[in-house]
């Protein structure tokens, strides 16, 4: 189960429709690099390079589009409570879309900050990366909070005692 506050809502939203462009027509770069990494990282193998691409690069393009309109279609079709929470039940494959997402938009928004493994990303109000900064840690927590839910199903379908989670950054 998902649970986020209507103006997580939005957010949520409005970042996977602007991925689905970046996805589709990705900036050439380091952006682009980051979503669609070399399989040949040796120059000489540039045919081999290409058959690969030929072979995977639509299909991916495809299936990472797929997920973030489906994650605007459900944020789309959920209605909030009284509190203005809204609580989406996901079933496995919804989980997986909605992980597979998260992280692209992670990937690209962490890309363009240039956010490396000791990286921080708590900047300063005036800084024009502040937003995105918030953004990147808000992904990254319901990243964190998509994967628990997965291995608490996981570890509740080899157990008498799961009871099921939630995720969301309202908390569980």
């Amino acid at each position: 189960m998902v649970t986020l506050h209507a103006a997580e809502v939005e957010l949520l939203a409005m970042t996977a429709r602007d991925m689905v462009t970046i996805i589709q027509e990705p900036p050439e770069g380091e952006v682009r690099d980051r979503l669609y990494p070399r399989a040949y990282l040796d120059p000489t193998e540039e045919k081999a390079q290409g058959e690969f691409d030929a072979l995977v690069h639509d299909e991916l393009v495809r299936s990472r589009a797929a997920a973030l309109q489906a994650i605007v279609g459900g944020l789309e079709a959920a209605a909030p409570n009284s509190r203005g929470v809204i609580k989406i039940a996901l079933r496995p494959d919804q989980e997986m879309q909605w992980l597979t997402a998260v992280n692209d938009a992670r990937l690209v928004i962490g890309t363009a900050l240039g956010v490396s493994e000791d990286g921080d990303t708590d900047y300063a109000r005036d800084d024009p990366r502040f937003e995105y900064g918030v953004l990147y840690g808000w992904l990254t927590q319901l990243h964190f909070e998509l994967v628990t839910l997965m291995l608490d199903e996981i570890g509740a379908a080899g157990s008498d005692d799961g009871d099921g989670h939630e995720t969301g950054s309202s908390g569980a």
